[in-house]
């Protein structure tokens, strides 16, 4: 069975992230229902109102380059590190003015686009956690393209269990001194998720280097700027173009049924606790 794993490489990767997949919803999952119970439905509706903002910086900045590193380091294994640099440099600078507009602005995007001012004080932990993302995606893109899948899924598992364990103990913590459990838990524990998996995957690209890859010179990388940026974002940009609508359409989606459910009779309270119930239980409890 090892040796058909081994010859058969796509196989067992297309299992691997399978079975992380499943874990890893498995374990959202029951960290949703922990969640439901400490910061209750509105809270859940709440974060969930801000987590788009997050989807739609991701597809900005992270998720087409990570796609278009993979399509490029597999076509070309040995310009790999060249292709991640500069994928990484592209993601990196995208995500740092991401996120400094997004703290900026937070109040005046919670009032006038999310259309909840409690969302402002969520939005730099959605902020912050930008970068992060983008150094874990460009790395896992690396990996990909050398099908070397095992550390992506692995960083996956790291990601939620990290997430979980910290949230269970700062909720703990605060029950304890007898403080308030409120929304800023689940931003915390989003912001804590992506630092763990951007610190693993480091760790894991400083530590698990492909032998060909380790005293390979590599060019400069203005030089690698200047030859690679062009062809990765001309695959990168369509893909960003299709995830940047699916993102908007989710973030619409957010502000939309909390109005339309408050001008149909319910108080704004019950209006996000109903889309908190919706999202935050019903859904990730279906395929989706």
């Amino acid at each position: 069975m090892t040796d058909f794993f081994r010859r058969h490489t796509l196989i067992a990767s297309t299992l691997l992230l399978t079975a992380t997949g499943f874990a890893t919803r498995l374990l959202g999952f029951f960290y949703r229902i922990f969640l439901s119970r400490t910061i209750g439905a509105e809270g859940l509706g709440i974060f969930n109102m801000v987590h788009p903002v997050y989807g739609i910086c991701f597809a900005l900045c992270a998720g087409s380059i990570q796609t278009a590193i993979s399509r490029f380091v597999a076509a070309n294994v040995r310009k790999g590190k060249q292709i991640f640099r500069t994928g990484l440099v592209i993601s990196l600078t995208l995500s740092a003015g991401l996120a400094a507009l997004i703290t900026r602005f937070s109040a005046p995007l919670a009032h006038y686009v999310l259309m909840e001012d409690r969302c402002a004080s969520l939005l730099p932990f959605i902020a912050v956690s930008v970068p992060f993302s983008a150094v874990h995606a460009c790395i896992n893109g690396y990996y990909y393209g050398i099908k070397k899948t095992r550390i992506p899924a692995a960083s996956q598992i790291a990601e939620q269990t990290v997430r979980m364990a910290a949230v269970f103990l700062i909720a703990d913590i605060l029950t304890e001194s007898g403080r308030a459990v409120t929304v800023e838990l689940a931003a915390t524990g989003h912001l804590i998720g992506e630092l763990a998996a951007c610190l693993f995957s480091v760790l894991c690209f400083c530590l698990f280097t492909p032998a060909e890859e380790q005293h390979k010179k590599q060019p400069a990388l203005f030089a690698s700027l200047k030859q690679i940026t062009l062809p990765l974002m001309a695959l990168a940009l369509p893909l960003m173009g299709n995830r940047l609508v699916l993102n908007i359409l989710s973030a619409a989606e957010a502000v939309w049924i909390p109005s339309r459910l408050t001008a149909y009779g319910l108080s704004s309270q019950e209006a996000i606790s109903v889309y908190g119930v919706l999202t935050g239980m019903a859904m990730p409890a279906g395929v989706k």
